[in-house]
């Protein structure tokens, strides 16, 4: 296979001689460490977390142990990885320097804004409460105990994102990768570091990324990519809460890097590293399988592209990229499949159809290979006019692809079935049509653009056929993963967004893989912009001014919103009503809407079994408060309607506590502008002898 010069390299020169662009080559082992620490990042966060995703599989889990583990696989990944075989230059270490130091400066900002999401609605506070719950338990069989409450007829045992799988037992939906490693930051540093600790898996991405953005368009536009992802608000929204895209990014974009390094390094252990790095997203999103089909055709092209000479040394390494992925897969999909089984009950066909597609692709491999090392099919494909033609083909089908994807909104409007009751009262709130029908699969290039702009959704649309320009014509091999990954990714979510459309919600759905190598295509743009001879100086002009608007529009966009803080005051309202229950109570919430938002919430964070026996009566209450005494509890009561309660007579009902905190809002078809704010108010009660509730004052 051809190897690919080194983007950065440069001659080596003299400690006298001068070297304005920094491109002189430096020596030592801490400017090779540095250069090569977005990759080591990558690798290392994802050789801790096969450890802990191991004994929780086993229910085995506990901090010590897990962290142990977890140190163990990141050195071995950190020393399989190594430092870059490329020469390092002044001016790499002092970018790859300016980029960590954006991202401790990113963390530090936003840190400060974390989510507070402990009454759950949506995913982020099932992740969170999850994480609480393994920070004292070592496994994610979590019980009810209903007999505590005398197992009472028409008891709700599971609550929002936590399902019955057997009597008495509730799963957390999703994969639990997240989860455990947000209950590590907790076991070690509280439940506020639990909080946060997606921020600082964002900051990690962001590196992550700039690694991979520099082997691809150099470094001071690697900078523009991860400085623009670092202020866009999708990417603000996810990792200011305990959503798992942060995550995922970091192991895709890890991975790529890595790949592309191993195409130009030509290590196995590089290839083999990449391939276990992008497969361990399996273990953070049930959605990641359909991005790891790239790798799996990065890794066919490395066998099929080599020449007679190497084609040995070229299917190990094809190999290697695939051995690499087979353990995350399988810990992914055995947390799914055993962790939370009802919820992959109700998503097995598409995961089923994401992994056999998987397996036919490697499957079909070696035959792939076998046809692309034919030498009459080789000369062909190699000849220039050939590798012409298809760059002009590819190019005119993905600016086609672009206008088709784009001008949807103006013939098509994509509905289901069956109405979604809450997305009309989000288009209620939003002052638009109100038809819970609507998907709005029509409007997602024009999301891409609220909150990027144009400008840069354009650019990306020349940038893809740029890409595909050095793939096919310059034959940069490199290149394959990430071309691949991002036509895969974006033209399914772009097609089919397969979520509620209000925003920024839906926007999560583009922030693993479509928002970032979107950027990685429109820096692409501006670098043959700024390089194309033709027009030189009208050419680089109109690259400075997209490059400011590639940063400033995403910024002006999300200012509005910079300071949002997701339901802070709810987690001193939680710690409240734990107080006030003690570590000896038992909890009944009354209503629907409690239950779900705090049933988990409290054994989560209180330790204390709970259930829900809605609108309960006292000639309910009796026996189950004596079925809660005979176990040595006392028994609450927790509302938030108190018409749903049986208050003893002359008492006055006052809530135990009322907390005003901000929520992105849900606004349909545009960026948001402003947080909207949410009142939270609850009722606790203690039970007397005759099943009246009596209010627990407000501390």
């Amino acid at each position: 296979m051809a190897q690919a010069a080194p983007r950065e390299a440069g001659t080596a020169s003299s400690p006298r001689t001068r070297d304005p662009a920094g491109l002189a080559a430096v020596h030592g082992t801490l400017a090779r460490l540095s250069v090569a620490a977005p990759e080591l990042v990558a690798a290392a966060v994802a050789g801790f977390s096969i450890g802990p995703m191991i004994l929780l599989l086993a229910g085995a889990f506990t901090a010590p142990a897990a962290i142990g583990l977890g140190v163990v696989g990141a050195l071995a990944a950190m020393v399989v990885s190594g430092l870059p075989a490329e020469p390092v230059t002044r001016r790499s270490v002092q970018f790859t320097g300016a980029a960590a130091v954006l991202a401790v400066a990113w963390f530090a900002y936003n840190v400060r804004y974390y989510a507070q999401d402990v009454y759950a609605t949506r995913d982020p506070a099932v992740y969170g409460l999850t994480a609480r719950w393994l920070m004292e338990h070592s496994s994610l069989n979590i019980p009810v105990h209903a007999d505590v409450f005398g197992t009472p007829p028409g008891a709700t045992l599971q609550a929002a994102g936590f399902q019955t799988v057997s009597p008495g037992t509730l799963h957390a939906q999703g994969n639990h990768l997240v989860p455990a490693l947000m209950s590590l930051a907790g076991s070690t540093s509280g439940a506020t570091a639990l909080l946060q600790a997606n921020v600082a898996l964002g900051a990690l991405a962001l590196f992550v990324l700039f690694g991979l953005a520099r082997r691809i368009v150099g470094a001071p536009l690697a900078l523009l990519v991860m400085t623009t992802l670092a202020v866009s608000m999708p990417f603000l929204y996810v990792s200011r809460d305990a959503f798992s895209e942060p995550l995922m990014l970091l192991f895709l974009m890890g991975g790529l890097a890595l790949l592309h390094r191993a195409v130009t390094s030509w290590r196995v252990a590089d290839f083999a590293l990449a391939g276990f790095v992008a497969a361990c997203s399996g273990m953070a999103r049930v959605d990641s399988y359909g991005a790891l089909l790239a790798v799996v055709v990065a890794a066919i092209a490395v066998a099929a592209s080599a020449g007679a000479a190497e084609r040995g040394a070229a299917t190990l390494r094809g190999v290697a990229v695939i051995a690499g992925g087979v353990v995350p897969v399988l810990l992914g999909w055995l947390d799914l499949a055993q962790l939370s089984r009802q919820y992959y009950g109700q998503l097995h066909n598409k995961v089923m159809l994401q992994l056999l597609a998987l397996l036919a692709l490697v499957v079909a491999g070696p035959a792939i290979a076998w046809l692309g090392r034919r030498p009459e099919l080789r000369a062909r494909l190699v000849a220039d006019g050939t590798r012409r033609r298809i760059t002009v083909a590819a190019a005119a089908a993905l600016l086609a692809g672009f206008a088709f994807l784009a001008s949807r909104p103006l013939w098509q409007q994509t509905h289901t079935a069956v109405a979604n009751v809450n997305l009309e009262n989000m288009q209620r709130l939003s002052g638009v049509q109100v038809d819970g029908t609507r998907l709005y699969n029509e409007q997602s290039v024009n999301w891409q653009a609220s909150y990027l702009g144009w400008s840069t959704v354009l650019l990306a649309a020349v940038g893809y056929p740029v890409l595909v320009a050095a793939l096919v014509r310059r034959r940069c091999y490199a290149l394959v993963g990430t071309v691949v990954m991002g036509l895969i990714m974006s033209g399914l979510y772009l097609w089919d967004c397969q979520i509620v459309a209000d925003q920024p919600w839906a926007s999560r759905r583009f922030v693993p893989v479509v928002i970032p190598l979107l950027l990685v295509a429109a820096a692409a743009a501006l670098r043959a912009l700024w390089s194309w001879q033709r027009g030189l100086y009208w050419a680089r002009a109109i690259a400075v001014v997209a490059a400011g608007s590639m940063l400033a529009v995403p910024l002006w966009i999300t200012a509005p919103v910079a300071q949002v803080r997701e339901e802070g005051g709810q987690l001193a309202q939680l710690q409240a009503i734990c107080a006030a229950v003690g570590r000896n109570g038992a909890v009944v919430t009354m209503d629907l809407s409690t239950n779900d938002g705090y049933a988990q919430a409290i054994r989560s964070y209180c330790g204390v079994p709970t259930i829900a026996v809605l609108g309960a009566g006292p000639e309910q209450l009796v026996p189950i408060r004596a079925a809660v005494a005979a176990h040595g509890r006392a028994l609450f009561l927790l509302s938030q309607d108190p018409a749903t309660t049986r208050y003893a007579s002359g008492l006055a009902v006052m809530p135990f506590s009322s907390v005003t905190a901000q929520r992105w809002p849900n606004v349909i078809n545009r960026a948001p502008t402003a947080p909207t704010r949410a009142r939270t108010v609850v009722f606790l009660s203690t039970v007397d002898a005759a099943g009246l509730a009596r209010p627990v004052p407000a501390r």
